[in-house]
């Protein structure tokens, strides 16, 4: 049964939800990261994400001029490290520096990949829309890569207010 209810009542319960770390890099080599929660994928061939990504961010503006990022889901460990780059801004913090990850070099583009994380996504821009009032990002997978221990769990969004954590086992069908 269902009952109507308005759209920020009914976002109350859609968590868990995904969060990963965006990495771009300016022309000076600084690192930049930005936790997104608006991700998904659009296409498997060729494999693209679908990025949200507010105006004013650092990271849109990094990715727009440089044309390239990497999309990594961050482990359950890394809460801490993930809600820092999510409500700091980049445009005067060297958040790439300050959050305290382990970073490695990419393989295919110029910005590097979070070496401790569950899964990396290095990403060409594609292109840009606007439907609405955020700008949507869509960039092709031009290298993956994923964490050697299995055991390491993926950080989510457990609730209203950044609520981060890991969920239990995935069941099957």
């Amino acid at each position: 049964m269902q009952k109507r209810v308005s759209v920020e009542k009914a976002w109350e319960r859609k968590y868990p939800e995904q969060v990963v770390l965006v990495i771009t890099k300016n022309a000076e080599g600084r690192v930049n990261l930005m936790a997104v929660g608006w991700v998904c994928l659009v296409s498997d061939e060729p494999p693209m994400f679908l990025l949200g990504i507010d105006d004013p961010a650092y990271t849109l503006e990094l990715i727009r001029k440089r044309g390239e990022f990497v999309v990594a889901y961050p482990s359950g460990s890394m809460a801490k490290e993930t809600l820092y780059a999510g409500t700091v801004h980049g445009h005067r913090e060297d958040k790439g520096r300050k959050a305290g990850l382990l970073f490695a070099s990419a393989e295919v583009v110029d910005v590097p990949i979070l070496a401790d994380a569950v899964a990396n996504f290095e990403c060409r821009l594609v292109t840009e829309y606007r439907p609405g009032n955020c700008p949507l990002i869509v960039g092709e997978v031009v290298a993956s890569h994923v964490n050697t221990d299995d055991s390491v769990r993926r950080l989510v969004n457990l609730g209203k207010g950044y609520q981060l954590g890991v969920t239990g086992a995935a069941s099957s069908l």
